[in-house]
């Protein structure tokens, strides 16, 4: 059982993070680097054009948002998507949510 709640964490981390991966490199992004830090998994990459930064910021959260969707078939993961998701939407030091807010102000100051 404790493999299976295991497995589920790890995949929504991996699957957070090919997100943003796939997101960016569909729009000519270059990843630079995928690395492992004490705060988890990271991607480095360009920024690319601002909505296209925006898109790959935002594409992690998105793919936990439509994963938790697996809700019926494996309570756990889908929970945990949702968790997940919501946790790194949420504005705080180093989150997508951070990263996306700050994106937003710049280009309305602009």
């Amino acid at each position: 059982m404790t493999e299976s709640y295991l497995l589920a964490f790890v995949l929504v981390i991996l699957l957070h993070e090919a997100g943003h991966i796939a997101a960016a490199l569909s729009l000519g992004i270059k990843v630079k680097r995928v690395g492992l830090s004490w705060k988890g998994v990271y991607i480095v990459r360009e920024p690319g054009t601002p909505r296209a930064n925006m898109i790959t910021t935002l594409a992690g959260p998105a793919l936990n948002l439509l994963l938790a969707l697996s809700w019926l078939a494996w309570p756990y993961f889908g929970m945990l998507n949702l968790v997940f998701a919501i946790a790194n939407l949420a504005p705080h030091c180093g989150s997508d949510g951070q990263r996306a807010l700050r994106l937003a102000r710049s280009s309305f100051a602009n």
